[in-house]
Formats: structure tokens, C-alpha cells, sequence
């Protein structure tokens, strides 16, 4: 079983946007979405038909709209669809460009309109000789949680577009939106066979958290994305290399060829003698002590982990611009967990409601997604504004802490996802096995879980 790393260089930089400063940065995110969509062959982004506009109100699904995922009402595709024109998402408005209808437009608070931020192969190229002549140039990621926003792409690309926005909170001192001072490069990790990949995610990840490098963690429908600093590739190198990982030229990566079911990465002993598990695990619960957060158990909000088929992959990348434009994302008609991540041209990967009719009302139903729509997964959310920005080792701690558990009360692996934001560390874990890892943590957890309801649903 081999386990492969994809190192990418090129720089990527890192935004946290408040909620309710979202509306800031509205245009410069539009236009994000807009100019990477022109990377793809104009077939792809020009074909959107009446196939699309029906498929909104598609709910192939089995599963009810009665789960709760923060958008839940009745009357909510009466604002996304249809009371204020009947071309709904995929209508073309007066203006001549396709929007979406909501009761609030963030875009009236933009001095650009979403007409200035439509993006022709005409307006002015971003790219550098530097990040141009990459081909792994095509990642970049947006998403949202009930209180923030992060946006990760190209530093480049962040300079250009995001600079009067961020100019403008500079002026205002208004230090909640934050750029963080480094840049970060990708591992894109990858398993040959696809088995409790949260164990070799976890084994490749624990040694760089133990060496104090700040990581970030994405999953995706194809596979999971840690983001490293820039300043610290040398040394992660290193850290590879020691672990065993070879650099396949052929490959353009670094290979593990070793048995991973011997778990060598997993149990090998720090300097000092310490378990490398015990030790990160116990440092992640002692800084959750200090700073008077636990993990939270979203229980009622059901998402899932999906992916645009590779011909969808422009439309999707516009369908997601029209759903930003036109809706108020502090409302109850926008989700409380979305994302959208892309690895490589084709592979456009989304974090979804699992509801049949919240995705139809948002423009995703099934037919125009991939993977299962039956396995939902449940959030488990780690507050970080009181830490500080470089802290270490949150997220592998929750999730090793978890693993470790549940290898001793089950002898099937944990799966988990991940999903960290700037000031928010989230790990997803299946529905069937909430019970399970609530367990483990009030073995752990001297604080009783609060409702995640009452804690983080935004009024």
C-alpha cells in the first residue's frame, strides 16, 4: 500500500474574512470565481441550457428537507427561484448577465457591480511568469462556516484582486479581517488503495505538527490537500525523507512504499521518548483547557463531501458566482457550511448540504454532482479565536485523539474529513458514527458538549 505526496510550488496565500464583513470582499471573490472559470474551453462555460434551469428543481434524492442545516424554510425557494422574476437561478436579468434572486443583495455594497466583475478573455491577465508557467496553478478555495470566511489562492492572484478591499480594512484598522503573513505551498496526498486514508493523512501529518509547522487541512472529493508554509518546504522535505518517502522523479512526488498497516510513521518514538500520538493529542486538549473551547458536535447539520463532473466544472465555478452575488450569505437561505475547492482543471470538488432540496434550491442537484448523496457527514467544530493565528497541532490532535479512540472501541477505521479555516479548526466525521466519537470525547472533554444549535447557529 503506497501512500504518494504531491508537492506543489506555487505560493498560495490565505484570507479570513468575518461574516459580516463579507460584503467587502463580494467583487474581488466574484471575480476570483469568474476569471479562473475562463481558464476552460469556451464550450464548456457558454453551453449552460434550459437542462440546468429545469435541474434546479430536481430532487432525485430519498432524503427529506426536514434535516437542519441552517436554511431550512419553507418558503426559501420562493426567494432563490422565483418571486422576483421568473428566470430563477439560471435567468438572465435586464442587465444581460445570469443572476439569482434573494431578498438581499450583497453587491449593492460594492462600488464595483457584478456587471464589472463579469470576466471576458479581453480584461487584464493576473498571472505571472511565476505562477503562469505552473501547472498545478489551478487551486484556489472558498468557504464558509456560521462565522467566517476563508479564501486560499494563488499569492499572486490574492495581491492583485483582494488589494483595495484589504486596503480599505487597513485604512478602517479593522484588524477581524485578516491576510496571514505566510505563504503556503500544497500537499496533495494520495493513497493507492484508498483504506483508512485518516490514519496515513494523520501518520504523514503528526511529524510536521510535532515540529511545530502550522498546517492546514482540506479534504476533498478527490482526495486530501495540507497546506504547508513556503518558509518551511526545507524542512518538511527533511521530514519526508526521514519517514521514509522517496521523490519519484517519474511521478513528481514523494512515495512511501512501505506497509502502511505496520503503522511505523504512526508509532515511532520523538526525541525524549515520547509517542508522537499521546504528545500531540495531549498539547491539542491542553490548549482546548486554556482557552475555554471543546469541540463542538454539530449533530443536526448534515453536509456532503461531492464533486462537479468534469464537464460541469466552469459551470460550476460561474453557478457558484451567480449564488454569491444574489444571496445574503448572514441569511437563512444560504448554508451554513459551503465550500468549494479545486485541485486540478476538472477536479472541482464541493462541500454541500446533504439535503436534496437545499442543494436543488442552491442549483446542485444530483445529477449534476458525483458520489454518493446518502453519506452525510457531521461537522465537529474547534473555535480558534482565542488562540493565536501559528498555533499548532489543533486539528491533528482532535483527529488523532478521535482515531485512537475509536480503534479501541471498533475495529472498522474512522474515516474523517477536514475542513480548516483560519480561525476555525473542522473535522467531519460520518452520521453513524456521532455516537461513537461523542463518546470519546466526553472520556476526554471536562466540559459538557454544547448544544451546537444554540452555539453557532447566526440570527
Amino acid at each position: 500500500m503506497n501512500t504518494q505526496v504531491q508537492l506543489n510550488s506555487t505560493r498560495i496565500s490565505v484570507l479570513s474574512i468575518p461574516k459580516d464583513k463579507y460584503w467587502m470582499f463580494t467583487s474581488p471573490i466574484l471575480q476570483l470565481l469568474h476569471q479562473e472559470a475562463s481558464k476552460y474551453p469556451s464550450n464548456d462555460s457558454d453551453t449552460e441550457s434550459s437542462d440546468d434551469e429545469s435541474s434546479v428543481n430536481d430532487y432525485s434524492d430519498t432524503d427529506s428537507s426536514s434535516d437542519h442545516e441552517g436554511t431550512t424554510h419553507s418558503n426559501a425557494s420562493g426567494h432563490i427561484n422565483g418571486t422576483h422574476g421568473t428566470h430563477g437561478l439560471h435567468g438572465t436579468g435586464a442587465n444581460g448577465h445570469i443572476g439569482l434572486s434573494s431578498p438581499i443583495d450583497n453587491t449593492s455594497k460594492q462600488t464595483n457591480s457584478i456587471d464589472q466583475v463579469n470576466v471576458s478573455e479581453s480584461d487584464e491577465d493576473y498571472t505571472t511568469e511565476d505562477s503562469s508557467d505552473d501547472e498545478m496553478n489551478y487551486f484556489f478555495h472558498i468557504a464558509f462556516t456560521p462565522q467566517e470566511c476563508t479564501v486560499m489562492c494563488d499569492s499572486t492572484v490574492m495581491g492583485s484582486i483582494f488589494a483595495e478591499p484589504l486596503k480599505t480594512c487597513k485604512q478602517l484598522d479593522n484588524s477581524q479581517v485578516k491576510l496571514l503573513d505566510d505563504e503556503f505551498i500544497t500537499l496533495q496526498v494520495d493513497s493507492s488503495d484508498g483504506y483508512d486514508n485518516s490514519s496515513k493523512v494523520l501518520s504523514l501529518t503528526k511529524p510536521l505538527s510535532t515540529n511545530n509547522i502550522p498546517l492546514f487541512f482540506l479534504s476533498t472529493h478527490f482526495g486530501d490537500i495540507v497546506l504547508i508554509p513556503e518558509s518551511s518546504k526545507e524542512k518538511v522535505v527533511d521530514i519526508l525523507t526521514s519517514k521514509n518517502f522517496e521523490f519519484s522523479n517519474l511521478s513528481n512526488s514523494y512515495i512511501n512504499v512501505q506497509d502502511q498497516g505496520s503503522h511505523t510513521i504512526e508509532t515511532a518514538k520523538l526525541d525524549g521518548g515520547a509517542s508522537p500520538n499521546l504528545d500531540i493529542e495531549q498539547r491539542a486538549f491542553d490548549l482546548f483547557q486554556q482557552a475555554n473551547v471543546s469541540p463542538i458536535i454539530n449533530k443536526s447539520t448534515k453536509l456532503l463531501l461531492t464533486g462537479a463532473r468534469s464537464s460541469e466544472a466552469s459551470r460550476t465555478l460561474l453557478k457558484t458566482a451567480q449564488i454569491l452575488a444574489s444571496t445574503d450569505i448572514q441569511s437563512v437561505y444560504f448554508p451554513q457550511y459551503f465550500a468549494i475547492t479545486r485541485t486540478s482543471l476538472n477536479e472541482v470538488s464541493l462541500l454541500l448540504p446533504k439535503s436534496s432540496e437545499l442543494r436543488g434550491r442552491l442549483g446542485f442537484p444530483s445529477k449534476c454532482i458525483i458520489g454518493s448523496t446518502q453519506d452525510a457527514i457531521i461537522p465537529i467544530t474547534i473555535d480558534l479565536h482565542a488562540l493565536p493565528l501559528d498555533t499548532t497541532g489543533i486539528v491533528a490532535g482532535l483527529a488523532s485523539k478521535l482515531l485512537s479512540g475509536s480503534k479501541k472501541k471498533s475495529q472498522i477505521p474512522l474515516e474523517m474529513s477536514y475542513l480548516s479555516m483560519a480561525k476555525a479548526g473542522i473535522v467531519m466525521i460520518p452520521q453513524e458514527d456521532v455516537e461513537l466519537v461523542s463518546n470519546i470525547l466526553r472520556e476526554d472533554v471536562t466540559r459538557q458538549l454544547v448544544d451546537p444549535i444554540d452555539s453557532l447557529r447566526l440570527e
